[in-house]
């Protein structure tokens, strides 16, 4: 039996899908992953799957775009679509195979975001994604996402990598999801005095966010990793201190202590860590959460009034207690 898992984006969900794959293969399926370049690098070495169709987003843009597409792919004998957007929702339309969808709750999501109060019933991602496979007869306990390293990669990082490293995520897709990089700057400071070495790591466009933190102490891997040489520097680091990115659930994955700081989002919708992975730091403004996906016009942003030393006593508390 061949199964086909689609997500197609962005980095933090799919590998949020880690924590249901491993089922659907002990189930006694097949697994292959249908996802946007560049992301298909870390699901090619995890051992629950068998193949990565990797696709340029710019080829699956138009309605015969998806058509022919659809036709160029391999036989399975049933999907599960863990994006269900409209594009993957057409994509559906043009195979000749059984589809399962998971609860997105998006409703909820925007119904936190009008009605406060509705925050208070936390989703978990997992949870979620394992709602497809529950439609389909398998059972998923305790998900938690997973993400396995070669040690060759490892030996490979590690000579860059101080002693006692401990990751910085300065950066964020929306600017205003980040907290700000003078707290940033300040939470890297109190880490050196503490005996830590901060390691910043982000993507080509947080290169300059890297910068402003290495003038600060801190070693600047920004731009420079790959997004699997990145998982293998978060997988040696003591713990991870991050904006609500994708490096939260990188930290997850390969079980290093996390906290994660929210502002304009929530922990409520889904993307914080469990308890026995890490830490959601919020205010829980009365205000919060004002966007869906953190892009508001919010420019007093008190959500993120958050002190740096609170930060770091958070994680080395997670750190200790390991």
């Amino acid at each position: 039996m061949k199964a086909l898992v689609v997500r197609l984006s962005s980095l933090g969900d799919i590998i949020l899908t880690t924590s249901i794959l491993p089922a659907l293969k002990e189930a006694g399926f097949e697994v292959h992953f249908l996802t946007f370049k560049p992301f298909g690098e870390i699901l090619r070495e995890q051992p629950f799957v068998d193949g990565v169709i990797e696709v340029e987003k710019e080829k699956l843009r138009s309605f015969s775009d998806l058509r022919k597409f659809a036709g160029e792919l391999p036989s399975f004998d049933v999907g599960f679509d863990l994006h269900d957007v409209l594009r993957t929702k057409l994509l559906r339309k043009f195979l000749p195979f059984k589809f399962y969808t998971y609860s997105k709750n998006a409703l909820l999501r925007r119904l936190m975001v009008l009605f406060k109060p509705f925050k208070a019933k936390w989703l978990f991602v997992p949870e979620l994604y394992a709602t497809a496979l529950k439609k389909a007869g398998i059972k998923v306990e305790r998900p938690r996402p997973y993400l396995f390293v070669k040690e060759e990669l490892k030996r490979r990082i590690s000579q860059f990598l101080p002693e006692k490293p401990v990751i910085v995520a300065p950066g964020a897709r929306w600017e205003t999801k980040r907290y700000p990089l003078e707290n940033f700057a300040r939470v890297v400071e109190i880490l050196k005095e503490k005996g830590f070495s901060p390691v910043v790591v982000g993507g080509k466009g947080e290169i300059e966010l890297g910068r402003f933190l290495e003038k600060r102490g801190a070693v600047n891997l920004s731009g420079e990793l790959s997004i699997m040489e990145s998982v293998a520097a978060v997988s040696l680091s003591l713990g991870v201190i991050s904006n609500d990115s994708a490096v939260v659930h990188m930290a997850r994955a390969v079980k290093r202590p996390v906290v994660a700081i929210f502002g304009p989002t929530h922990p409520a919708f889904g993307f914080a860590p469990y308890p026995d992975e890490g830490l959601a730091l919020t205010r829980n403004l009365p205000c919060s959460p004002c966007s869906p996906h953190g892009k508001t016009r919010c420019r007093d942003q008190k959500c993120f009034e958050i002190e740096p030393e609170t930060v770091v006593d958070k994680l080395l508390s997670l750190i200790e207690s390991r």
